[in-house]
């Protein structure tokens, strides 16, 4: 059997049921008037006491009072038995009741509305108090007070799960605040779950007008017996006034009022649910009944119940699913199949035997469903997990999560942001792409693995518009430190120095001012600075410069470097003069251009200064890499440098747009031609002879810098190609301390006795990009500049030591300095040869940090 049952007419003259039990009859003008009672029935009650009136109030002639309806059932003369008047309602309750009329049309509530809600008043006042010999008295003024209360119930949208999306639409994440819930149509839900519910909660739901008399009076006899309120009457229409009631609740005094059992709350139930259903159908009552539900276990709505419990869509639920689900709302904790099976399973076949006496469902049917087990989800098994923890990019899930949380967009306060965050159904679309993404995961988690006491973070973002394509760590989104699980986000947070990634911003700085790529120094393997003067180190026995100098990657790198080469080969004692002729402030402007934020100093001893040379190094400043994976894409974009991205769109519940998607926000930092020098020059790190990022090559055209820092306590690579800028940060985030240094390293299949940035960063740049990038057009980077490049200033800008010349070895006769780019050009000084980074490094001797970061 589906849908409503039928049924017959009412006959007409019928008195309401509540006449009967008060002796009160509300007439269609709304007056009170005593129930007529014939003068013969008078005498005889007078003249036979107590039983003799009650015998006889059971024969008065058949009419709009008790003997009417006697004669109409067909039990006029039926003798009744002495009773208290608990006793006659339930001897009334027996009486087979004649079947109930089809649901009234809006124009016959209208006609019985003042007849309707005297009887409701008096009926709902009596419900909450025992049955009282001045129950009479009561009643006009409890109709009265109906009468006066508010009808129209304010129905705010539900609170829902919010869902952040990728750029193509696939959900990321899901949000949810204290109700988990998906608010869902009333097509998606199937006729199983519809009858499931009604058989249950309320088997005459598509008869009655909002209240179920015959429910009434039974609750009123049970709890006329008790004394107190044992039972309620609630439809399925009261059941949801009183969820909305306790829904619009803000305060803690609010939800007490919204589930006490007084008799003002009852009417007022009552009155705003026979209001509703004069406004709304059968259907839009039972749907919305359904998405405010709870079915316990954090789950609020049939929808969200179906995935929690099952892992299905609600329109996929077995007729075991749905007398299970239906069974849960009257008591979600007793009857939660997660805790309580037993109790579920009774509670689910009792579900099924009304089914069956509805005419739902046949007994056969109940017998064969009663057989099975009640299965269930994995997703009941933590119901406290993190939602971003669930996602595939959780790391990202955080970032976007926390960038809300504070968007004035949202609200004013905190409290009102969290609750449009979490519990205002909102649709967010991000910039993040899902290819992009799983090929970034994928690299970090296969070079460094998801257990490496090493952190790998990578991000990445497009050029021109500052969107957020991907952002991954190798560790798991959680709390547990000891499962390699972490909920600080690596890719955002300022966690390492990025080391000699900064030598871009000193590069650009300098072509800015006039200098041009000829720009040449002689470069030793350790160099003191004027303008930037350091204090003793401390070490004994050692050469001044090592004390109080900077120094390279290692002890026999020295040379005469133009700035292509120098920053091929990450040459520190070359940027660090740079630095010294175009000045530390002015470097440091240029890198804020970019997106370096003004805190990234705060860690440095003295503050930033014009005497700080360890700027172009990165040394004592930390930065995240999102920061400089934007910094970068300056350089592929021409230039124009992007605020970070995170979302594109968003709609609330209702599909109404939400403010919180800017347009991408850019700004010319830096000239065409300045961007397109450093970008060309960057090239020559991967494919360049010399270069210390060779490992980062993905098949096509891309620039970037490697960055080492002091005692291996960290190691990078930033690039890009014009379509996607990256940044790769490996490290261990406990500190600097020498056990946690970048030595030893067990990752990508071996053991790395040192870290660098063309090493493990690299791999996973290219690692990245590769398979980010397939199918994806492939473009030239720029050349560069021809005037840039040229400059207005150059040539070498420092004198250098006359070398001891070797056998074969040709010099410049113009600079007297061997000529660069020979097999054999390296100038040979005593004690120093000509290697470069960790290739060349001396047998038996640890190296120094390549790229060469930092003073020693």
């Amino acid at each position: 059997m589906t849908g409503p049952p039928t049924a017959s007419p009412a006959p007409t003259g019928r008195v309401d049921v509540v006449d009967l039990v008060l002796g009160v009859r509300a007439t269609a003008a709304g007056r009170d008037t005593q129930t007529p009672v014939a003068e013969a029935g008078r005498a005889a009650r007078r003249a036979g006491g107590p039983a003799a009136r009650r015998r006889a109030s059971h024969s008065a002639p058949s009419g709009p009072g008790r003997a009417g309806r006697a004669a109409r059932d067909g039990k006029a003369g039926a003798p009744r038995p002495a009773d208290d008047g608990a006793g006659n309602l339930r001897t009334l309750l027996d009486v087979p009741a004649v079947p109930e009329p089809p649901r009234p049309g809006r124009g016959v509530f209208a006609r019985r509305g003042a007849v309707l809600t005297l009887a409701l008043g008096l009926v709902v006042a009596l419900l909450a108090l025992p049955m009282a010999a001045g129950a009479g008295l009561f009643a006009k003024s409890s109709a009265e007070h109906y009468l006066e209360l508010p009808a129209e119930l304010i129905t705010p949208p539900l609170p829902q799960n919010s869902q952040i999306l990728a750029a193509d639409g696939t959900v990321i994440a899901t949000l949810h605040g204290e109700q988990n819930r998906v608010v869902i149509e009333g097509s998606e839900i199937p006729e199983v779950m519809r009858q499931a519910i009604v058989a249950i909660e309320d088997s005459r739901f598509y008869e009655h007008g909002g209240y179920d008399m015959k429910g009434m009076l039974r609750a009123l006899a049970r709890n006329s017996e008790s004394g107190d309120v044992q039972q309620g009457a609630s439809t399925l229409t009261q059941q949801y006034v009183k969820n909305v009631l306790l829904q619009n609740a803000r305060t803690l005094e609010e939800r007490k009022a919204a589930i006490d059992t007084s008799v003002s709350r009852k009417l007022q139930e009552l009155r705003y649910a026979t209001t509703l259903e004069k406004k709304l159908s059968k259907e839009e009552i039972l749907v919305r009944y359904l998405n405010i539900a709870y079915f316990g276990d954090g789950a609020y709505g049939v929808g969200t119940a179906a995935q929690h419990f099952f892992g299905v869509d609600i329109s996929q639920v077995t007729l075991a699913q749905a007398a299970l689900l239906a069974g849960l709302v009257q008591s979600p904790s007793r009857f939660n199949p997660v805790h309580n099976p037993n109790d579920a399973m009774k509670r689910r076949n009792d579900v099924l035997d009304r089914m069956v006496t509805m005419n739902y469902i046949s007994a056969t049917q109940a017998d064969a469903t009663k057989q099975m087990p009640i299965t269930l989800s994995d997703s009941t098994k933590d119901t406290t997990v993190d939602s971003c923890a669930e996602s595939v990019a959780p790391f990202f899930c955080e970032y976007v999560r926390k960038q809300l949380s504070v968007d004035p967009a949202l609200g004013a306060t905190q409290e009102e942001r969290d609750r449009r965050l979490y519990e205002g159904g909102l649709r967010i679309r991000t910039t993040l792409d899902p290819k992009v993404q799983a090929a970034a995961q994928a690299a970090v988690d296969a070079t460094m693995g998801k257990t490496n006491r090493v952190s790998a973070s990578e991000v990445v973002v497009e050029p021109g518009t500052g969107n957020i394509l991907a952002m991954a760590l190798n560790w798991n989104f959680g709390e547990d430190a000891a499962q390699f699980q972490t909920k600080m986000n690596l890719a955002t947070e300022p966690a390492f120095e990025p080391g000699s990634t900064f030598k871009a911003f000193t590069m650009a700085e300098a072509l800015e001012q006039g200098y041009g790529l000829s720009t040449a120094f002689y470069s030793p393997a350790c160099v003191i600075v004027e303008e930037f003067p350091i204090e003793g180190r401390g070490e004994e026995g050692v050469e001044e410069c090592v004390n109080k100098g900077y120094s390279n990657a290692e002890v026999d790198e020295a040379g005469t470097f133009d700035m292509p080469a120098a920053m091929a080969m990450s040459v520190n004692t070359y940027f660090i003069q740079l630095l010294a002729k175009i000045g530390v402030m002015p470097t440091a402007d240029l890198a804020k251009r970019l997106g370096i934020p003004d805190k990234t100093y705060e860690g440095l001893d003295h503050g930033l200064n014009p005497s700080f040379g360890g700027l172009t190094l990165s040394q004592q400043m930390k930065i995240s890499p999102l920061v400089m994976a934007n910094a970068y894409a300056t350089f592929a974009a021409g230039g124009k440098y992007c605020e970070p991205r995170y979302v594109t769109a968003a709609t609330d519940s209702s599909g109404k747009n939400v403010d919180i998607a800017p347009a991408p926000n850019c700004r010319q930092a830096i000239s065409k031609g300045i961007a397109d020098t450093v970008a060309n020059t960057l090239q020559r790190v991967i494919a360049g002879p010399s270069g210390t990022g060779g490992r980062a090559a993905i098949g096509r055209p891309a620039a970037g810098k490697t960055g080492t820092n002091d005692d291996y306590s960290s190691a990078w690579f930033v690039g890009f190609t014009p379509q996607m800028a990256a940044a790769v940060a490996v490290g261990d985030p406990r500190g600097n301390a020498k056990e946690y240094a970048l030595r030893h390293v067990q990752a990508d299949g071996k053991d790395w006795p040192y870290v660098y940035g063309g090493d493990l960063p690299a791999l996973i740049f290219g690692r990245t990009l590769k398979p980010a990038l397939e199918g994806v057009p492939v473009q030239q980077l720029p050349k560069a500049d021809p005037k840039v490049a040229q400059g207005t200033k150059g040539g070498m800008q420092n004198t250098a030591p006359t070398p001891t010349a070797t056998p074969g070895m040709t010099i410049d006769p113009l600079t007297g300095q061997p000529i660069p780019g020979l097999p054999t050009t390296t100038p040979q000084f005593p004690g120093l040869g000509g290697g470069q980074g960790p290739q060349t490094q001396q047998p038996g001797r640890p190296p120094d940090p390549g790229g060469g970061d930092g003073p020693r």
